[in-house]
């Protein structure tokens, strides 16, 4: 961690020293014009917090410092879900700094540069917390003045927006437009009053709001120049664009609230942060009940139904056992058999399934709705007349189980990156699609890969001497590869990448396999068994059939014998394989990082179960 390059080297020291007994000081989190955040340990009160300190050259100045703290404490004084809580505000050797809550997460403006544009409806969400926050501020004479995505932080275990840095950032400072740091970065969502240097109120903020949800649905800012001035011009002058002349596919209900928030005039704006907040809510019903009928319209048999149950259960169970792996310490592990890991909901019907009921027939029944809707993109990848398509009957689960001793239905290895997950992303595009490793990206699942989304890879056939996926290929009998990432709770820094291969397309392969071994050598059997037995009827009168048949029978039991432990050698050699390539994917980061090389561009995605990969380098 290090302050300011316009600070002495002696000054984290000095402030470590200022605060000890009260704050411990662990690493930077973020800077910028007005300050630099540290994550910090509260000592007496056994908590983490954030940490911002005024940089030495502004704090300097007494009026600025004063103001710092003045406004600190001003935030101090609102307490609501969505802004972060300010518990101290102080100037302690020579340092003006305030605690705050911490959030663990990313800003909304980290989201959007890693994944693009977002989602509507998650869109929605975060607006609607957004400005009840502000709504909240603004009953109690508060502006914030900085409303902007890196301003708002999406907390990670709940994907709750809290804003942050209110009244602090901007208040009554006034930069000069010359000043860099204190503007640039934050012109682009200035209302045209802000920019013309006129009072402000509460709608000030709900235009910023309005420039964020235009950037988040479409991609683009409302206003794009090369200058602050420019910029700010073209805020207090021009009409911006329609969001639905740039974004033609968003619904009209939720472009008009956005358009309304841009108004060039305060009054023909939104008047109140809940009067904005309820007008998203009635586009958020909008684009739900779209949502609804066109997943009600669509109708699963019971056997779907049945193989999405039972689908999402196991990929509930897979993740759990991956969390108890890592909570065992291990950094890479392959994962036990999961057998039939959980149970589908009792009384299925003979008739066939709306989705909707489905979906919530598996929550009543405790399995997660996010791998209720990764087993349901799973069944629609399918091609078209496969969709009611049970992977394996009955007859063919319970042959396999005896057959081959197993159970285990998915094989999987998981391994823990000390990297954030956009940087993990990243090296996996790199590595998995390069020499040697060949995989081809051919489609996302249940959205953006660093949103809990399915990466699908291809796996290569044994062509021009590559043999990294001979086992998983030809013995899992494997034709696709799936990825997904996860953050690890508590840490920001760290990323687990889970490489997946379904079994029950492979196991019917197997069966067909090991039987047509079985008949093969059953025949031989019996052929070695004829002759043994025609040359024991010419010596002792022995009979030639029950020879044959007893040939027979001994040369099938044993290739059925050696089933079994040939199938799960086969899944131990494959998961050798996936370890290799996550192996390579780290080993590629690290010399990324010493060498600096530019990855080459990635072909884009042919996504039909989710949005399409953005990669981010």
């Amino acid at each position: 961690m290090s302050l300011p390059e316009s600070s002495a080297p002696d000054d984290l020291a000095t402030f470590r020293a200022a605060l000890r007994g009260q704050y411990g000081i662990q690493r930077e989190l973020g800077r910028g014009g007005m300050g630099i955040v540290l994550l910090g340990r509260d000592e007496r009160l056994d908590r983490s917090v954030a940490i911002k300190v005024l940089p030495p050259h502004l704090a300097a100045d007494g009026d600025t410092r004063e103001r710092f703290l003045r406004e600190a404490r001003m935030a101090a004084q609102l307490s609501h879900p969505n802004i972060v809580p300010v518990y101290r505000a102080d100037d302690v050797g020579g340092f003006a700094f305030f605690a705050m809550g911490y959030v663990d997460g990313e800003t909304l403006g980290d989201r959007i540069r890693d994944r693009g544009t977002l989602p509507p409806a998650e869109t929605v969400r975060i607006l609607r917390e957004v400005a009840w926050a502000l709504a909240y501020a603004h009953a109690r004479g508060i502006v914030h003045r900085d409303v902007k995505p890196d301003n708002i932080l999406l907390e990670r275990s709940s994907g709750r927006a809290v804003v942050t840095d209110f009244g602090i950032a901007r208040a009554d400072f006034n930069p000069a437009l010359t000043q860099d740091g204190l503007v640039l970065g934050t012109v682009h969502y200035m209302s045209p009053e802000q920019a013309s240097g006129e009072t402000l109120d509460g709608r000030s903020d709900l235009y910023a709001l309005g420039c964020i949800g235009f950037l988040a649905l479409s991609g683009r800012l409302p206003f794009e120049g090369t200058t602050p001035q420019g910029i700010l011009v073209a805020h207090a002058t021009k009409e911006p664009p329609a969001l639905r002349s740039v974004a033609p596919a968003l619904a009209p209900s939720l472009a008009a609230v956005i358009d309304r928030c841009l108004r060039k005039r305060p009054d023909e704006r939104y008047a109140t942060g809940e009067s904005l907040a309820d007008a998203l809510g009635k586009a958020l019903e909008l684009l739900e009940q779209e949502a609804r009928g066109q997943a009600g319209a669509t109708a699963l048999s019971s056997e779907s139904a049945m193989a999405v149950w039972r689908r999402a259960a196991e990929l509930q169970a897979e993740a759990a056992a991956r969390l108890e792996s890592r909570m065992r310490g291990s950094e890479t592990r392959s994962l036990a058999p999961v057998g039939n890991a959980g149970t589908a909901p009792a009384d299925i019907p003979t008739d066939a399934y709306r989705v909707r009921d489905v979906e919530a027939a598996a929550v009543e029944a405790g399995i997660s709705q996010r791998y209720v809707a990764l087993a349901l993109d799973e069944l629609r990848s399918k091609p078209p007349g496969e969709l009611a398509q049970a992977e394996l009957s009955p007859f063919a689960e319970r042959l396999g189980a005896r057959l081959f001793g197993t159970t285990q239905r998915t094989v999987a290895v998981s391994r823990v990156f000390r990297a954030a997950p956009r940087m993990v992303l990243a090296a996996l595009g790199r590595s998995l699609q390069a020499t040697p490793w060949l995989l081809s990206l051919t489609e996302t699942l249940g959205g953006h890969p660093l949103d809990g989304g399915v990466l699908v890879f291809g796996i290569p056939d044994m062509v021009g001497g590559n043999y990294k996926w001979t086992m998983t290929r030809y013995s899992a009998y494997a034709a696709e590869i799936r990825v997904t990432l996860a953050a690890v709770a508590g840490d920001a820094r760290a990323c687990e990448v889970t490489m997946t291969i379904d079994l029950r397309k492979g196991l019917k392969s197997n069966l067909w396999g090991y039987g047509a071994l079985s008949a093969t050598g059953a025949a031989g059997g019996a052929a070695i068994g004829a002759v043994i037995g025609k040359a024991a009827l010419a010596m002792a009168g022995a009979a030639l059939g029950a020879s044959a048949i007893a040939g027979a029978a001994v040369a099938g039991a044993a290739v059925l014998a050696i089933a079994g432990p040939g199938y799960r050698w086969g899944l131990r050699a494959a998961v050798k394989e996936m370890d290799a390539a996550l192996a390579a994917v780290e080993a590629s980061m690290r010399a990324f990082d010493i060498f600096g090389e530019a990855p080459p561009p990635l072909p884009p995605p042919a996504s039909q179960g989710g949005s399409d990969l953005i990669v981010v380098v």
